[in-house]
Order: structure tokens, then sequence, then C-alpha cells
């Protein structure tokens, strides 16, 4: 098992990675970089939340599905 100090720098990198591909893209498809920048900020957002709720849905399903 991995040390807590090196999980948080893993989630701290992959978020840094995942938001610079999501500015890149919506860059290139917007030509924006103030909309880039906020799609990404928005997407970092939506995505924390999601996934706190797919947490909280599999916690409460426990030992239910093997």
């Amino acid at each position: 098992m991995e040390s807590n100090r090196k999980s948080i720098y893993k989630t701290v990198s992959w978020h840094i990675l995942h938001v610079t591909m999501v500015t890149i893209v919506a860059y290139l498809v917007t030509g924006s970089i103030h909309i880039a920048a906020f799609l990404a900020s928005a997407e970092l957002i939506w995505e924390s939340f999601a996934y706190f709720l797919h947490e909280r849905v599999w916690a409460k399903l426990g030992n239910k599905i093997k």
C-alpha cells in the first residue's frame, strides 16, 4: 500500500494534467482562452461533485454487489 503523501501527490498531479488537457481541448474548440479556462474550471468542480455522489452510491450498496 502506498503512503498517504504519495496518494496526495498523485491526485494533485492527475488533476493538473486533467485540467490542462481539458483547457487545451476547449481552447481548440472555442478559440478563446477565457472560455477554455471557464470550461475547465466548471468541469473540475462538476467532476469532483459527481465523484463524491458516485462514492456515496457505492457506499450505500455496500456488500450487496459481489
